[in-house]
């Protein structure tokens, strides 16, 4: 297994910049209020790689939700980076489902209504914690095939199913982003 570097820009103590999540200027959120502008991130490329996939994790969501939270899951990717708003404009990834969804198994909601709200949470959400600085994790994987064959919305676990046994590579970056301050 190889362990290969990931590169995003943060300030010098590792914050991402506020247009990346909930403290972002009026123009970077969605009619919800949820930050949509994902950053540019760049990893090393990895020979053996035919594509690659990533996550971003916030684990210091447990105390806040119960739960980690999926902020971005992607599969498909072709090359070795993703441009900043990429979750919007790049049409050749595949997004799988974050944690804002309510289309969850035991959910009360009807199953039509489940795909629809999965289907609108397959993109990224920026950075919004509630009750302090939280670290996030971008986990990265080079992959020795070309395509996953994951089929729309897809949640994390999926990802992982289907990159099973594909791994060739792992990189992984942390940052860190400053408490949400609701406007």
């Amino acid at each position: 297994m190889k362990y290969f570097e990931v590169f995003l820009e943060r300030d010098k103590s590792g914050f991402l910049e506020d247009k990346y999540g909930g403290n972002a200027n009026k123009e970077f959120l969605d009619q919800n209020g949820y930050p949509f502008l994902s950053p540019r991130l760049e990893w090393e490329n990895v020979l053996e790689a035919k594509s690659y996939a990533l996550e971003l994790i916030d684990y210091d969501a447990c105390y806040v939700s119960g739960k980690i939270f999926t902020h971005w899951v992607v599969g498909n990717i072709a090359q070795n980076y993703l441009q900043e708003d990429a979750s919007r404009k790049n049409s050749e990834i595949s997004q799988g489902v974050n944690s804002s969804t309510n289309g969850f198994w035991l959910s009360n909601l009807d199953d039509t209504s489940k795909e629809k709200s999965n289907l609108a949470a397959s993109n990224y959400i920026g950075p919004m914690p509630p009750d302090k600085d939280h670290f996030y994790l971008f986990q990265v994987y080079a992959l020795d095939i070309e395509r996953l064959n994951l089929k729309s919305p897809f949640f994390i676990n999926e990802l992982h199913n289907a990159m099973r046994g594909h791994i060739v590579g792992i990189g992984r970056i942390e940052f860190k982003y400053k408490r949400y301050k609701k406007n």
